[in-house]
């Protein structure tokens, strides 16, 4: 009896334990924080000197090639574009006079607008290679709106372009609103410059990505140079060459800044500019010997 008890009472045992269940639990939370990454790296000189010890560099101006290099990578769609700005010593708009030569008397004059300077850009901004109509919601891009014209011919007869040839001057907002961004209108003869997107709707700006995704690939992965290819870099968008130009003229009256000569001639800065420059183009008048300062303010920025 003592047997069959002790029988018993072990396969309850087995029977409770092959039955129980022991469950501990912990939970993780995952939280990911997916903030907007703009990045913008420029290559080159951080200064930038034209020295006008020559005549001739008077009349045709001093270039510099390849000057500085914009390399951007962004996660998010993005416009870049440049402004032409000083600390307005002389006034807003114009260049800061660091020494004056005192030379000229009272028709040598100070007020050299920041226009003056010239960009060039390659790759154009890829929104006027598509043709893209979105961006001024009027008309399809052209390079009105970017710096991708080449520097118009100075004719040393008339010191200056034909009339309407410049096109490159740089965008110069205010003093007081040095990232407000260009304003395109539409209209050829008014619009201001972007290096890369515009403003507009949704679709006018450069989608996300990075100038390390591709190789330059100019032939787009044709192969050797040969006349398959476009020419343009394979991370058009993201990677930038910048030529820098400044033409005195003779006199020193900076003609590439006057309405005129410039096929934005009614772009609101470059109107602006003009005014603050007075009558620096106005016969007797030209620049007074000095030297004379300016920065180009590269700003990368989400698309909005």
């Amino acid at each position: 009896m003592k047997k069959i008890l002790s029988l018993l009472f072990v396969g309850v045992l087995i029977f409770g334990s092959s039955n129980g269940q022991i469950l501990s639990e912990q939970n993780v939370t995952i939280n990911m924080d997916l903030q907007p990454v703009l990045q913008l790296s420029i290559e080159g000189p951080e200064q930038i000197d034209f020295n006008f010890t020559e005549i001739d560099q008077y009349y045709a101006g001093i270039i510099k090639n390849g000057a500085n290099v914009l390399k951007v990578s962004s996660s998010v769609s993005f416009d870049l574009w440049a402004a032409g700005l000083s600390q307005g010593n002389v006034a807003s708009l114009c260049m800061d006079q660091l020494i004056d030569y005192q030379g000229g008397g009272a028709a040598g004059l100070n007020t050299i607008p920041v226009t003056a300077l010239e960009l060039h850009q390659f790759p154009a901004n890829p929104l006027v290679t598509a043709a893209t109509a979105t961006c001024d919601g009027t008309t399809a891009m052209t390079d009105e709106s970017d710096y991708s014209q080449a520097f118009a011919i100075i004719d040393a007869a008339t010191n200056a372009p034909a009339a309407g040839a410049g096109n490159n001057c740089i965008y110069a907002p205010a003093a007081t609103t040095p990232y407000i961004a260009p304003q395109m209108t539409g209209v050829a003869t008014a619009e201001e410059k972007y290096i890369a997107g515009g403003d507009g709707t949704a679709t006018c700006a450069v989608v996300g990505g990075s100038y390390l995704n591709n190789t330059m690939g100019f032939n787009d992965g044709a192969g050797p140079p040969s006349g398959v290819g476009t020419g343009l870099p394979a991370n058009a968008g993201y990677y930038f060459v910048m030529d820098y130009r400044i033409v005195p003229g003779l006199p020193a009256s900076f003609p590439m800044h006057v309405a005129a000569n410039n096929a934005n001639s009614t772009a609101l800065t470059l109107a602006a500019a003009a005014t603050a420059a007075g009558n620096l183009a106005t016969a007797p008048n030209y620049a007074a010997p000095g030297v004379y300062s300016m920065y180009v303010k590269y700003i990368l920025a989400e698309d909005q």
